[in-house]
């Protein structure tokens, strides 16, 4: 009786600890504004940068080559970087920053070109800068589909995030629809849309061949990746580096969505498919029980000498 107690005992604290680990993502974003003080999302410091300008003393601008331009928000707390890329016909702007300040005059003064706006993923820090009237494009998957309620595209409480900034919830039309796998015609150069999961399951990448760049957003960037919000897999992570180390020449450049490079100061954040090989090998480990970590939640741990992951219990395999 005593043994079969003790055995219920330790099925339900077993129980108890698989389900801590599995909403501990949602745990920690809804309890994120209630135990730190507000974020001050615009720094007041002057800002230097290594490369490229500075336009309307917040946005850095860094010319990378055959019509692509970064721009960064060195002044915001998370050091977001969208891309310009430019072609005969029209221009993509992936992803519209987090609306700290507005970055329609300074896209306006990079290209002449109608603009569509094609977000890597739905966090707010990727989204809120979309405005009335923007041309949005959005990948075509059923969970985004899911987010339309009455013409308007919505997404979720948890896709969104915006608690972090007290950001509500956007709403918009989206004009074009994009399937993973799908080139995407500017005129003069195409782009590939890929999805990448890992950060979220919605993420997406795009290859530009005419200068071998892939554009990652928040999938691979310099510093912590994280990997322990609500949506995110390392699963999927492991997945997505291998899919792309199988699919894309060695020599691809990776241009990431969140600066900076270590002992590099602010520039275009930037990476190599040697860093995702490296990616592949850390997140094997961590499967394996091999690679040590740092802290409870997020578990850190180290990629490379310019990267760490940040997961969720190594246990629940995410």
């Amino acid at each position: 009786m005593k043994r079969r107690g003790l055995l219920v005992s330790l099925a339900v604290l077993a129980f108890a600890g698989v389900a801590a680990a599995r909403f501990a993502p949602y745990l920690y974003v809804e309890s994120w504004p209630l135990l730190n003080d507000p974020v001050t999302a615009m720094s007041p410091d002057p800002v230097r940068i290594a490369k490229g300008g500075m336009a309307d003393d917040y946005f850095a601008v860094e010319e990378l080559g055959e019509g692509v331009y970064a721009i960064g928000e060195p002044r915001y707390y998370q050091a977001n970087y969208s891309y310009l890329i430019v072609g005969d016909k029209r221009a993509l702007l992936f992803d519209a920053g987090s609306g700290t300040r507005d970055m329609h005059p300074v896209v306006k003064g990079l290209t002449d070109r109608p603009v569509t706006i094609l977000p890597s993923h739905l966090h707010y820090d990727h989204l809120a800068g979309i405005g009335a009237g923007d041309r949005v494009a959005i990948v075509d998957l059923p969970s985004t589909r899911a987010d339309v309620a009455g013409n308007r595209f919505s997404p979720g409480r948890y896709q969104f995030l915006g608690m972090f900034d007290g950001l509500k919830t956007p709403a918009f039309e989206v004009a074009e629809w994009i399937k993973p796998g799908a080139t995407i015609d500017l005129g003069g150069r195409t782009l590939r849309l890929l999805s990448t999961p890992g950060h979220t399951p919605q993420s997406v990448s795009l290859y530009d061949a005419v200068g071998g760049r892939l554009f990652t957003g928040d999938f691979i960037y310099p510093t912590m990746l994280y990997a322990f919000l609500p949506g995110a897999n390392r699963a999927d992570y492991r997945q997505t580096a291998q899919r792309l180390l199988k699919e894309l020449p060695p020599e691809t450049r990776l241009w990431a969505a969140h600066c900076c490079r270590r002992n590099e100061g602010y520039a275009a954040p930037w990476l190599t498919m040697k860093d995702l090989a490296d990616l592949d090998r850390a997140l094997g480990r961590i499967d394996a029980g091999t690679l040590e970590a740092t802290g409870f939640f997020p578990r850190r741990y180290r990629v490379n000498d310019q990267m760490d992951i940040g997961t969720t219990l190594s246990w629940i395999g995410s």
